[in-house]
């Protein structure tokens, strides 16, 4: 038998049909008052039934391989090679976000900002310093990494072609990468996520491409 968990459009709801006969959908949250909260069904509407709490720890598992992964039998050199790939991608993309950035940006940030909502002179109160921007700082610990990864392959005997090939493979991505971002007119809060969501695709792409 196979359960269905959080069908579509339910949004983190237990989504199961309340039983007053109007129709409706709960609205507790996913597994609610279960041991696999914010899983499939509440309490109330068979979540804590053997089939359903079996289906929401096998979800609960998938989620768990999608966020840490699991070891994989792979070479060393490969492993190399795909790390080349991902890290190069990584700088060309870090690379052209801070091309983007006004250059003070680059120096001075925001280090402390203290919300007064009360009090005479109500408000937020801004620190700023010269610091290097967190991009920046992710952009040289990249490229940093970059070049021991190459070095690492190097001395692993991985062909210098290869990992070059590899290279320009990256920034290609990247550039698509951004390009794409660009056309598609990204809200703020949809933009904010970008650091987050293209790394994580990047490395599953490399995970699926090896053995």
């Amino acid at each position: 038998m196979t359960t269905t968990l959080e069908p579509p459009g339910h949004d983190g709801k237990c989504g199961g049909k309340k039983r007053d006969g109007s129709g409706d959908t709960c609205t507790q949250p996913a597994g609610w008052g279960t041991d696999h909260p914010g899983i499939g069904r509440c309490k109330l509407h068979g979540g804590s039934t053997p089939n359903h709490v079996a289906a929401a720890r096998l979800e609960q598992a998938r989620r768990d391989v999608a966020t840490y992964g699991l070891p994989v039998e792979i070479e060393p050199g490969l492993a190399l090679l795909q790390e080349v790939h991902r890290t190069a991608g990584h700088v060309a993309w870090l690379g052209a976000k801070i091309a983007e950035m006004d250059p003070d940006d680059l120096v001075w940030g925001v280090t402390e900002e203290i919300d007064k909502g009360s009090g005479e002179f109500a408000g937020v109160d801004t620190t700023r310093a010269a610091k290097p921007n967190a991009w920046l700082q992710l952009y040289r610990e990249e490229r940093k990494h970059l070049v021991d990864v190459c070095a690492a392959a190097k001395r692993a005997g991985v062909d210098e072609a290869i990992i070059k090939l590899t290279e320009q493979q990256g920034a290609l991505i990247a550039g698509a990468i951004s390009q794409i971002l660009d056309a598609l007119e990204l809200t703020a809060g949809q933009r904010a996520r970008v650091p987050e969501v293209v790394p994580r695709v990047l490395l599953a792409i490399a995970g699926e491409a090896g053995p």
